[in-house]
C-alpha cells in the first residue's frame, strides 16, 4: 500500500509488554513510527503526533483500570476522533461493541497474523 511520504504515528495501547514490544517491532519495520503504552492514562498524559501525521489508536480492550471502550468513549466526549483498531479475544462481547458506538472502526480478534495487524492499521488510516 502506498501510503505516501507521511510517516503514519502508530499509538499501541496495552498493558502486556510482549504485545507492545511486538506491535513496536512489526510497525517499526512498515516504517511507522510506533508509541507504546502501558495503560489508558499513559496514553491521555502522553504528548501526540503534530497535526498533519495521520494516527492511528491499536487498543486492547482488556485493561487493568481504564478499559478500552472507556478510553474510546473519554476520546468521543472531548471531540477527539482517531482511526482506531481495537484487539481482543471476545470480539462478540458487549464491550466490543461499546467501542465500536465509540468510534472504533476495526476489531481484531486475537490471535492474529501479523500481516492481519498490517493490513487493518493500514485499513484504518486509509480507508478505501
Amino acid at each position: 500500500m502506498n501510503i505516501g511520504t507521511e510517516q503514519p504515528v502508530i499509538h499501541v495501547v496495552d498493558d502486556d509488554e510482549a504485545v507492545r514490544s511486538s506491535l513496536s517491532l512489526l510497525g517499526e519495520a512498515r516504517g511507522w513510527l510506533v508509541r507504546p503504552y502501558a495503560s489508558a492514562h499513559e496514553y491521555l498524559n502522553a504528548p501526540h503526533a503534530p497535526k498533519g501525521n495521520s494516527e492511528c489508536l491499536v487498543l486492547d480492550l482488556q485493561m487493568p483500570g481504564m478499559n478500552g471502550a472507556e478510553l474510546l468513549e473519554s476520546l468521543q466526549a472531548s471531540g477527539k476522533q482517531i482511526a482506531t483498531v481495537v484487539l481482543t479475544a471476545w470480539p462478540d462481547s458487549d464491550l466490543a461493541r461499546r467501542a465500536e458506538r465509540a468510534g472504533a472502526r476495526l476489531i481484531l480478534a486475537k490471535p492474529f497474523a501479523p500481516v492481519e495487524w498490517l493490513h487493518a492499521v493500514e485499513e484504518s488510516l486509509f480507508p478505501a
